[in-house]
């Protein structure tokens, strides 16, 4: 069910978190690949309190308080600090700092003057980083940080055995602010490989929170994150377990353990060790929060899109699937989330049951002991939101694999909530979602299709009566202009030809023979859907299962008329005329071009007068199958209605039976078509 749609808000483009002395954060946007189908720019607070006044007049104090911690090394150590006037060197960057000048020359002299408190006095260094990295929050100083080599010489600093906590948190927090929003210094981090130095400071614990907000600024692709720790993630997640946590908090560690849980092999980890259950918790949780204030709600609600995506991520994993067994606790609470009003919470529980729902044996458990079919029922009948009916569409499909799971989820009920999104038409993917599950519940189920052709009204009087679910489905056909949902809809006929073809073991016998006389006698437009099939260009695969059911449809003298209404159509005539000659209407012979998408159960089993092809086929063998299956339907069609069909046209179908070997040309057959429609 990885295919499911990507629906997160995608705040604009913004800067990351102003780290404070203390290891807080100030509110702001941060930017993260998602490593799913598009970047999503989330908004992220660090561990401070929401309101903090954002712009301080940090860097007019700046060189002032590095004036007076230099007089201090100064007069203890005597140093050379490379400049007779540096007192006035200091002011004056000041007061050019006050007129908006940034003075990068003094900077580099300043970072000289570090190497040797370095060295010298670790005391004033740590004070001089606490007074940069203050400075720091100012983000027009942040570029000139980089270019004067300031930030070079505190990321180094981090790779230090010997540096101090009273060093490593202000450096931490220069090196934090210095990359906010800006490529430039976080691609010095990245490129001199001191991101895996600072991750591991994530273990010391007074150091914790300023490290994960470090990372989450110098981390704009989770590919950073590659070379890390073994036990980041899991470091990470502690946080989650350990502290009380406000939303500010809350929504930076989370993003920082998804950026870690986008490798594959921290996922790993993150299974083997059971810590699913900590972010499953922490998104429920997420609900408790009481804030009035939008935008974090706002910011809330696309972390748990971004949880849903990275649990729908590993939940795919042959190795969540054994370590969450359909009766571990995990899967018990996500049963229970399929009963919440909150509409993320169902889309988490459906994108993780729905991927373990991928053995029969764990469906039939699911339908038959867990009864989460009706669960989903619900769902349908009790939300409109069209995320919620796509995740729950999907879980759907996959319980209704299994042959003995079709009968249990399909019915009346059934019918009547799945064709309800296809007049829906503003959400083409869940359409198509819907379709699709109808599909699966149609293939080998005879009692499946009857639900299908049930009446809309029971009343004999009403108008509705007349109609069935498949003529809503054949109205969606007509309407809509998805592609994909429109194939989708030929292969559902495809599947009920298939279905009424095969044994129907179980189902009395009258009610099958009633069957086809409801499916032509009261669809009329039965067949074009699968027309639309065979004069596509693009998949060779669909055109073949088209053929396949076309065939199978002229069995019966309903359905070749049904198949001939379609065949008046000049572009479906043509292509059946060049499928049986080889040739194109222009006569030059026909050479296989089309692509070959990756269609599921096109190779299921049917008995009847067409040939299926393996989907495996090369293209040679399935244009010789459609020819096969296009030379079935012109036999049947000239022994079901040959009598109805008019000279001409029965005489081009006598030519065609002469297959390749015909003296007429495709051309030829064409121009004597055209002449019995009028020249059209």
């Amino acid at each position: 069910m990885k295919d499911h749609p990507s629906t997160s808000p995608s705040p604009s483009q913004a800067e990351e978190s102003d780290i404070n002395g203390d290891g807080t954060t100030l509110p702001a946007l941060s930017s993260v690949d998602s490593g799913s189908d598009a970047n999503q720019d989330y908004l992220v607070h660090a561990f401070g309190q929401l309101g903090i006044q954002k712009r301080l007049p940090m860097a007019e104090r700046m060189f002032a308080s590095l004036e007076r911690i230099f007089q201090h090394t100064f007069e203890i150590h005597r140093i050379d600090l490379g400049a007779h006037d540096w007192h006035a060197r200091l002011q004056r960057a000041d007061e050019n700092s006050r007129r908006g000048i940034r003075d990068i020359e003094v900077l580099k002299w300043i970072r000289t003057v570090l190497d040797q408190l370095r060295l010298l006095d670790p005391e004033d260094l740590a004070e001089s980083a606490n007074v940069l990295a203050n400075g720091s929050r100012d983000a027009s100083w942040r570029l000139p940080f980089g270019q004067s080599g300031l930030l070079d010489f505190f990321l180094h600093v981090t790779t230090l055995e010997e540096t101090e906590v009273d060093l490593l948190a202000p450096a931490l927090r220069f090196i934090g602010n210095t990359c906010a929003d800006s490529d430039v210094n976080r691609e010095i981090a990245i490129s001199s490989e001191y991101l895996p130095s600072i991750i591991t400071r994530l273990q010391e614990r007074e150091l914790t929170a300023i490290t994960i907000s470090v990372i989450y600024n110098i981390s704009r692709n989770h590919a950073d994150l590659a070379d890390c720790p073994e036990n980041s993630v899991q470091t990470v997640v502690q946080l989650l377990q350990e502290q009380e946590l406000d939303p500010s908090d809350l929504l930076l560690i989370v993003h920082t353990a998804n950026a870690f849980l986008h490798q594959p092999r921290f996922q790993t980890q993150f299974v083997e060790q059971q810590l699913v259950d900590t972010l499953l918790e922490l998104v429920f949780r997420s609900y408790t929060f009481e804030t009035e204030d939008s935008e974090v709600e706002e910011e809330l609600s696309v972390l748990r899109d971004s949880v849903n995506q990275t649990l729908s991520d590993i939940s795919a994993t042959s190795l969540f699937a054994n370590g969450y067994p359909i009766d571990s606790a995990l899967v018990g609470s996500l049963t229970q989330w399929l009963t919440s009003p909150r509409e993320q919470i169902i889309i988490c529980s459906c994108l993780v049951l729905g991927n373990l729902a991928r053995s029969d044996q764990i469906c039939l458990e699911m339908v038959g002991r867990l009864r989460l079919h009706e669960r989903l029922l619900q769902v349908l009948q009790d939300h409109t939101d069209m995320q919620v009916a796509y995740a729950v569409l999907g879980f759907l499909r996959n319980l209704a694999l299994p042959a003995e799971n079709k009968t249990t989820i399909g019915s009346l009920e059934s019918m009547q909530l799945i064709s309800k999104f296809w007049s829906l038409d503003l959400n083409p993917q869940v359409q198509h979602a819907s379709v699709s599950l109808l599909r699966q519940l149609l293939n080998n189920c005879i009692t499946n299709v009857r639900w299908l052709l049930e009446s809309l009204s029971p009343d004999e009087d009403s108008p509705a009566h007349e109609k069935t679910y498949l003529s809503l489905l054949l109205l969606l056909h007509g309407r809509t202009d998805d592609i994909s949902t429109k194939v989708e809809i030929g292969r559902t006929i495809a599947t009920i030809c298939r279905c009424i073809a095969s044994s129907s073991e179980g189902v009395p016998p009258e009610s099958i023979s009633a069957i086809p006389h409801r499916l032509y006698g009261m669809h009329a437009d039965i067949a074009r859907p699968l027309a639309m099939m065979i004069t596509q260009n693009r998949f060779s695969i669909i055109r073949s299962e088209g053929w396949f059911a076309l065939a199978l449809m002229t069995r019966s003298r309903e359905g070749s008329a049904a198949v001939s209404e379609v065949l008046q159509q000049m572009e479906v005539f043509g292509a059946l005329v060049t499928t049986i000659t080889g040739q194109s209407i222009n006569g030059q012979s026909v050479s296989p071009t089309a692509e070959r998408p990756n269609t599921s159960n096109t190779s299921s089993s049917g008995s009847g007068s067409g040939t299926r092809r393996p989907s495996s086929e090369p293209e040679g063998e399935m244009q010789a199958r459609d020819r096969e299956n296009a030379l079935v339907l012109v036999n049947e069609m000239l022994r079901n209605t040959g009598d109805e069909l008019s000279v001409i046209r029965r005489s081009i179908l006598e030519d065609l039976m002469r297959g390749p070997q015909s003296p007429k040309g495709a051309q030829e057959l064409m121009t004597r078509a055209q002449s019995e429609n009028g020249g059209h």
